[in-house]
């Protein structure tokens, strides 16, 4: 929609042909139905967040970044506000409102969208795009809108792909942009799940289903080294551990993984405490005569759900008097609590990923306008592209600012004599 906006804005005529009925769908279901619109961090700070992968967006950014982005949502009647770590959200906590606010911008600039749109192929001539091919469908098989249900095709001068790239399927990234470039000659850097669940054996603990753990801090293990250490939630689930610690671990924890190495998740349920203080804490709370049992000393250190654990690691019983608990022990639990480990064993799948790693590989992309390096006329932005990020607005950001660096290079090519572009 930014990419259709913009070129629109500057002249181009512009079809946007959507997958499903309704455009803008992953937008609608984003940051658990808010939508994390983009971050107020600097441009700097901001692309860290990025990794390798930043280093293509600053040109993107320096032409369009987030003031820029909530510029155009206000000049709509969109008012957002900055929450924690500066992530912006639309003011009525509404991912829709984003998403029309989006589709009315677009629409009142003459773009003309189709929905229910399946593009099979992209048609080039003489070295360069001319068209593209596709199915137009309903979800009763009868009629799509725009047309009968059937093949079509469309000349275009140029062609911009949007496809996103393959989590929440079910919003209509496919995979269908990979196959589409791939079949162009472009190099697609294998597709993985990314901001995911991680599988770990152990995880959740017996009897337990879902656990939040508050302020907590987890480090991430690659073949016994430290990788990334991160603070903040974490939720045990059915398939293992997820939470926004475990979203941002699982971007390094995932390439690993694939690659055979061996990971470990640590724990640290009291990070604000070193192990001297921690020990001596202990030692305090064990001297207390109020503190009878294991488990009254258990129940001030601990969630109720992990305390069976806790139990079991130190070989101990909850009835256990606290002066019968011997040093050993002690040091058993100041383990549990400072590194609770996991061995991690796998991943969720796209399903259950909020963005996609791997894509076009960028560097037959130009970084300045979006347009294929090997096919004039062909535009590739967003998901689509090896570039993703942590949690907080930046992988939104980043479409955001693909999508309008390249309709506006999409528009300059149609109408180089325009004094906008």
């Amino acid at each position: 929609m930014l990419a259709a906006g913009r070129a629109a804005s500057l002249g181009a005529d512009v079809i946007l042909l959507e997958r499903m009925r309704q455009v803008g769908r992953k937008i609608r279901i984003s940051g658990k139905g808010r939508c994390n619109i983009t971050n107020t961090l600097a441009s700097g700070e901001f692309i860290k967040h990025f990794g390798k992968g930043g280093r293509f967006l600053r040109q993107s950014f320096a032409r369009f970044f987030s003031e820029d982005l909530l510029e155009l949502l206000h000049s709509e009647d969109l008012p957002t506000k900055v929450e924690r770590g500066g992530r912006v959200f639309p003011q009525s906590d509404s991912a829709v409102d984003v998403a029309k606010t989006l589709e009315k911008w677009v629409e009142n600039l003459g773009v003309e969208v189709i929905r229910g749109v399946r593009v099979r192929g992209l048609d080039v001539a003489e070295g360069r795009i001319s068209g593209l091919h596709y199915d137009l469908f309903s979800e009763n098989g009868t009629k799509g809108s725009g047309g009968l249900r059937g093949a079509h095709s469309l000349e275009a001068a140029v062609v911009l792909l949007a496809t996103g790239g393959m989590s929440y399927i079910s919003t209509g990234s496919s995979g269908d942009g990979y196959r589409l470039v791939e079949d162009l000659g472009h190099t697609i850097i294998k597709p993985r799940p990314s901001l995911v669940p991680l599988c770990a054996p152990g995880a959740p603990p017996p009897g337990v289903r879902r656990l939040a753990l508050r302020n907590i801090e987890a480090t991430l293990w690659i073949e016994g080294k430290l990788a990334r250490r991160e603070f903040g939630d974490l939720t045990f689930i059915e398939t293992g551990l997820s939470g926004p610690i475990i979203l941002e671990l699982s971007r390094i924890a995932v390439a690993a993984l694939d690659e055979g190495k061996k990971l470990e998740l640590a724990i640290d349920l009291k990070p604000a405490l070193d192990r001297k203080k921690l020990d001596a804490r202990l030692i305090r709370d064990l001297e207390n005569k109020e503190l009878r049992t294991w488990q009254d000393l258990l129940s001030g250190l601990l969630p109720k759900g992990l305390i069976p654990v806790a139990l079991r690691a130190c070989d101990a019983a909850e009835d256990t008097p606290c002066h019968q608990i011997n040093a050993k022990q002690r040091k058993t639990l100041l383990n549990f609590l400072k590194d609770y480990r996991f061995k991690l064993s796998g991943y969720g799948s796209f399903k259950e990923a909020i963005v996609t790693a791997g894509g076009v590989d960028t560097a037959e992309v130009n970084p300045k306008t979006m347009e294929s390096k090997l096919v004039p006329g062909l535009y590739i932005i967003g998901e689509l592209l090896n570039v993703d990020a942590d949690t907080g607005g930046f992988n939104m950001m980043g479409a955001f600012s693909t999508g309008w660096v390249g309709g506006q290079a999409a528009a300059s090519e149609l109408h180089p004599d325009n004094p906008e572009v």
